[in-house]
């Protein structure tokens, strides 16, 4: 395994030599970046807490598209929106998340992971891991954000507070959609009318397909229905 494991690193890895040093990924002098795909510093995470900062715990079988014909073991940080991957000794490094033409395919979960921008709930510009959940080749694309945040440990002031211990919690994914060669994914809207707005073309058609099939904007399955059919238009 640690043969293996060394050979994909001399494969993936772009090494720079700066001063007798070298580093990989985003571990460069002053924080700047370089083009690697993994990061050579270990990730340490507090095992303390309640709950799990991953969507899938144990690391997986995993393809990554700047490195064909080789498969790795990873898992989704949803928490730090990072993949990280399996190292020597079990130990976790990330994945460059700044290379936003990797897409991360996890095989047993049949997942396709991609980064894209977008604009959180501050209205601030943003970029982090989206899933495919439709043809990634058509004009209208439907993604989902994964969601996992840390709750800090509540003490008891009084004798009627009720203490709580620090956890991770898993929240409801949020879906946005991907128009044609755009950089900026949008967030999907919850309403119909709201929805039908996004393709003014089809505005009326779409509007009908929604009421019709009694799409619910908060199911998944329904939302594929919808992206199909809005790509047959």
């Amino acid at each position: 395994m640690k043969k293996t494991y060394l050979l994909l690193l001399v494969v993936l890895l772009p090494i720079i030599s700066v001063s007798g040093q070298e580093f990989l990924a985003g571990q460069s002098v002053g924080g700047s970046r370089v083009s690697g795909i993994i990061s050579t510093t270990p990730i340490v995470l507090n095992e303390s807490v309640d709950g799990s900062p991953y969507t899938n715990k144990e690391y997986l079988p995993a393809k990554i598209s700047a490195a064909e014909g080789s498969t790795f073991f990873v898992r989704y940080n949803a928490m730090r929106d990072e993949f990280e991957v399996k190292g020597q000794n079990n130990k976790a490094y990330s994945l460059n998340r700044y290379r936003r033409d990797i897409v991360v395919e996890i095989v047993p979960l049949k997942k396709k992971y991609q980064v894209f921008g977008y604009f959180d709930e501050k209205q601030n510009e943003n970029f982090g891991y989206f899933v495919y959940l439709s043809d990634s080749n058509a004009s209208t694309v439907l993604l989902k954000k994964e969601r996992i945040t840390f709750i800090g440990e509540k003490r008891a002031v009084t004798s009627y507070d009720t203490p709580r211990s620090a956890r991770y919690k898993r929240w409801d994914d949020k879906f946005f959609m991907k128009l044609g060669e755009d950089k900026i994914v949008k967030e999907l809207p919850r309403g119909k009318k709201a929805i039908s707005k996004l393709f003014p073309e089809h505005k009326t058609a779409v509007f009908t397909f929604l009421k019709e099939n009694k799409i619910k904007t908060s199911r998944e399955e329904d939302l594929v229905q919808l992206m199909n059919y809005v790509n047959s238009l």
